[in-house]
């Protein structure tokens, strides 16, 4: 894997985050806030409910869980989005029982509509951070990606064959990392967000 080929992934994943004023400021029904997600974000692998990015079913679970606030009649509006959005993001690595916990302070009066500047501020707040972290990050994945390169070759791999070794190694290490990070925000979700 190239330098360039890891630019190309990073730029992607700046680039699959939905911004706030690229979110809808009227209300949806739940098959248009499928539609608004699968075409910003979508859709995974599976039978066809999987691979919507968020389904009704996802929606009733999470209105359930307390996550989100009930519809107003049966349209979700922006704040629905947007916390659908930051639980999108927040359920590839935390566990729904930590995402509510670490929600939990923005929560509390969700369902007051005077509350949405508190959400998009937080929201906003996360991309920013988000951005800067990534740019940091890509330093840190390419000064991993040179010490790889620089590991001593095994004398009996052909080109291809050390090629995926030292691809693995390169796996193996952005694992350890996502490893650690997940304890660590585990850790200060537990300490300081036990609700």
């Amino acid at each position: 894997m190239d330098l360039e080929l890891l630019s190309q992934v990073f730029d992607s994943i700046k680039n699959e985050d939905i911004k706030l004023e690229d979110m809808p400021e009227y209300r949806l029904y739940v098959s248009q806030l499928e539609e608004f997600f699968d075409k910003r974000l979508g859709k995974g692998l599976g039978d066809e409910e999987e691979r919507k990015t968020i389904s009704k079913t996802m929606v009733q679970n999470y209105i359930k869980d307390g996550l989100l606030m009930p519809p107003e009649g049966k349209c979700y509006n922006r704040s629905h989005v947007v916390l659908l959005t930051l639980i999108y993001n927040l359920k590839s690595i935390l566990a729904i029982k930590d995402i509510k916990k670490l929600l939990a302070p923005i929560l509390k009066e969700v369902d007051d509509e005077s509350n949405s500047t508190d959400i998009e501020y937080i929201y906003d707040g996360y991309l920013k951070l988000k951005d800067k972290s990534l740019k940091r990050f890509f330093n840190s994945v390419t000064d991993r990606h040179k010490l790889v390169l620089e590991l001593p070759k095994l004398e009996n791999k052909t080109e291809e064959e050390w090629s995926k070794i030292q691809l693995m190694l390169f796996v193996a290490t952005l694992v350890a990392e996502a490893n650690n990070q997940k304890k660590i925000a585990e850790y200060i979700i537990e300490t300081f967000f036990k609700g």
